[in-house]
Parts: structure tokens; C-alpha cells; sequence
């Protein structure tokens, strides 16, 4: 009996020593990042039967992964920055296109950003699509709204831009580059001056006649 409860621990010390060398995912922190590429240091330790842990190495040149679409025409990307936290996917075979039959190496790693465990209270994170960079946000509502909060500012570099509906602006209207279009002008409120002259108060004299009175 005590040859097979030996034999049967030996199994499973050698089963787990095997099982040890088998990395699937792990939380890790950025070092560094240039270009796409990453070195990232795991945050748990190394744990091993015996009770031992070690701190894993720096895993330098991994890949960071994108959302990308459409043959990588459309993506969605964020800036990088040492100390940002991430999630390590280790591959199944080696990402080197080499005759290697190493599997779920340390060396064969993806890294995916972003992973900073559960979000932080946005308050309507709940009922809207966002996304943002510090307090900047642009979102879409369920109602179909999209809000943008922009504090820095708003930036459209484009040839057109074709508004189809109603447009309200609540804070002061200025263009640069002349103004044209067709249709009436309605002003509820306030006056249109042209080189400081008033479209309301403006006089003028007709021909060799009197002076004109205000407009009515």
C-alpha cells in the first residue's frame, strides 16, 4: 500500500511539475512600449510545488493587440504608457514561425491593454456607449443621442461638412472664410451689422433728398 500511495504522489508531482510549465493568462504591468511592441513584466509570482515563488522575468517584445476590422483599415487605439495594466495571453505554438514545438511559452505572448480590472463609475456607463480620455467623452445614449464633451475644444479637419437638420448654436457664431447660402435670414432678436453698421439703425441719404429714417 505504501509502494502505491508513493507511486501515486510521484504521478502527481510530476503531472503538476508539468502542468507548472503551462502559461495560458496572467495580469501584468507595461515597462515599456515603442511601435506596438511591449515589455511586460507578469505581477504574480511563479509558484511552485515545494511552496517556492519567484518573481517572472521581464517578457520583452510582445505584441500589443488592437480591436482592427476590415483588413486593418479600422481600429480603435488608445495611448500606452508605462505602468498601465494588461492581460499576457501566452499561444499555443510558437509565434515565430519556426519549427519550435514549444507551447504556451513565456516567449509566445500576446499582450491586450486595458485589462485595470472592474471599470470606474462614469455615472450613465450604464446607459451609454463611450468612449473617452480623461474627461473628454464622446457617447451614444440608447435614445440614439450622441453627446461629445470636449473641454479642449473641437477640431473637424475636412473638405464638407453637410448638416441635414436643425442647427442651434447657444454661444457666439464666427467664420473666417465669408459666408453664402439661399433662403431667408431670420433674426427674433438683436440687430446684423456689416463694418459696424447697424441693419436696424442704419440712415442714409437718397440721392440729393433727405436723410432716411431707421428701419421700421
Amino acid at each position: 500500500m505504501a509502494e502505491s500511495t508513493n507511486l501515486l504522489q510521484s504521478l502527481q508531482s510530476l503531472i503538476q511539475s508539468e502542468t507548472n510549465q503551462i502559461n495560458t493568462a496572467i495580469d501584468a504591468i507595461i515597462e515599456s512600449y515603442d511601435a506596438g511592441i511591449a515589455s511586460v513584466k507578469p505581477i504574480p509570482k511563479m509558484k511552485f510545488i515545494d511552496g517556492s515563488a519567484l518573481d517572472y522575468p521581464v517578457i520583452p517584445k510582445v505584441p500589443v493587440v488592437w480591436p482592427r476590422f476590415a483588413g486593418d483599415v479600422a481600429g480603435v487605439k488608445g495611448p500606452v504608457r508605462p505602468g498601465d495594466k494588461c492581460l499576457l495571453i501566452f499561444c499555443q505554438q510558437a509565434l515565430d514561425d519556426s519549427d519550435d514545438l514549444r507551447r504556451f511559452s513565456l516567449n509566445d505572448a500576446y499582450c491586450i491593454v486595458g485589462a485595470f480590472g472592474p471599470a470606474k463609475d462614469r455615472g450613465a456607463e450604464n446607459t451609454q456607449m463611450q468612449l473617452y480620455f480623461g474627461d473628454a467623452y464622446v457617447a451614444i445614449t440608447e435614445e440614439g443621442k450622441v453627446l461629445i464633451n470636449a473641454p479642449a475644444g473641437v477640431e473637424i479637419t475636412t473638405p464638407e461638412t453637410l448638416n441635414k437638420g436643425r442647427l442651434t448654436t447657444e454661444g457666439l457664431l464666427t467664420y473666417q472664410a465669408g459666408q453664402k447660402g439661399k433662403g431667408d435670414l431670420l433674426v427674433s432678436s438683436g440687430d446684423i451689422r456689416s463694418d459696424n453698421i447697424s441693419l436696424k439703425k442704419h440712415t442714409h441719404r437718397e440721392h440729393d433728398g433727405p436723410t432716411t429714417g431707421a428701419a421700421q
